[in-house]
C-alpha cells in the first residue's frame, strides 16, 4: 500500500511515495528518499512496474535530481521490520548490480543508478564517446556514488569501481516501443538524436573544455524527459 508512512533506512527521514502503473493494469506504490537516491521496493514490486511505469520512475528521479546525495552509511535497517540489510550482488542478462535486502523478505533498498542497471538502462561509454567526452569536459560525477571522476585518468570510479556510464538509448526505445502500439506512436522519439543527445549531455564550451560536469546518468534523465514531454 502506498499510503503506509515508512522512514529511509539511510538517513531515518520519512520517505515519499509513489504510484506507478502496474503490469496487471493497478498501481504499485513505491517509497523514494530523494536526499539519499534510495528507493524501497516491498516485495517483487521491481518486477510489477509496467513499461510506462519504468517510464514514470524515469520522470520522478529527474525532477528530483541533486548536484549532491546523502552518503549511504555502512549499516541499513529494514523500514519494515528493522532487521539488517544485506548488501546483496545479482545479475540481469550480463549486467551486475546491487540492493540492500531484507533477509525476512519485506523488500530491498536500491539506489537510483543501481535500479537503472537493473532494468538494462545504463551502459558504459565507447571509447570513441569517451574521446569525445574528455574533448568537452575534465571531470564527471560518478553516477552511482557521486565521487568526482578525472577523465584524463580515470575510466571508473576510484571509489566505488562504477564505470563511466551513459543511459542507453537502444533500452530506452525499447520501453516506449513496448508501451503498445498506439502509445509508441504517440512517444516516437528519433533514436539517433536521443543517442547524440545522451552523449552530448554536456554543455560544450566552444573556447574551453568546462571544468566538471554533473552525473552522466543524471543528465540522461532530463534529456528523455525532455524528449518525452515533446513527443
Amino acid at each position: 500500500m502506498v499510503g503506509d508512512a515508512i522512514d529511509c533506512p539511510a538517513c531515518a527521514a520519512q520517505m515519499q511515495a509513489r504510484e506507478f502503473e502496474a503490469h496487471d493494469a493497478g498501481r504499485v506504490g513505491l517509497h523514494f528518499c530523494f536526499p539519499c537516491q534510495v528507493i524501497w521496493f516491498d516485495a517483487l514490486q521491481s518486477l510489477q512496474l509496467a513499461p510506462r511505469g519504468v517510464l514514470d520512475v524515469f520522470g520522478t528521479l529527474n525532477e528530483h535530481r541533486a548536484a549532491a546525495r546523502n552518503p549511504l552509511p555502512a549499516l541499513l535497517s529494514c523500514p519494515r521490520c528493522h532487521s539488517r540489510l544485506a548488501l546483496t550482488h545479482d545479475l540481469q542478462h550480463t549486467t551486475r548490480f546491487t540492493y540492500f535486502r531484507c533477509g525476512f523478505g519485506h523488500g530491498r533498498l536500491s539506489p537510483f543508478f543501481q535500479f537503472l542497471l537493473e532494468k538494462n538502462f545504463v551502459r558504459p561509454i565507447t571509447d570513441s564517446e569517451l574521446a569525445d567526452l574528455k574533448a568537452k569536459v575534465r571531470t564527471v560525477q560518478c553516477s552511482n556514488c557521486g565521487a568526482p571522476l578525472d577523465l584524463e585518468h580515470d575510466t571508473e570510479c576510484k571509489y566505488c569501481g562504477s564505470p563511466v556510464s551513459i543511459l542507453d538509448p537502444d533500452a530506452v526505445a525499447n520501453t516506449i516501443r513496448a508501451l503498445g502500439e498506439a502509445d509508441a506512436r504517440a512517444h516516437t522519439l528519433d533514436i539517433d538524436r536521443l543517442a547524440e543527445a545522451l552523449t552530448m549531455c554536456p554543455p560544450a564550451d566552444s573556447s574551453s573544455r568546462s571544468p566538471i560536469v554533473g552525473d552522466l546518468v543524471g543528465a540522461g534523465l532530463s534529456v528523455v524527459a525532455a524528449m518525452l514531454r515533446r513527443a
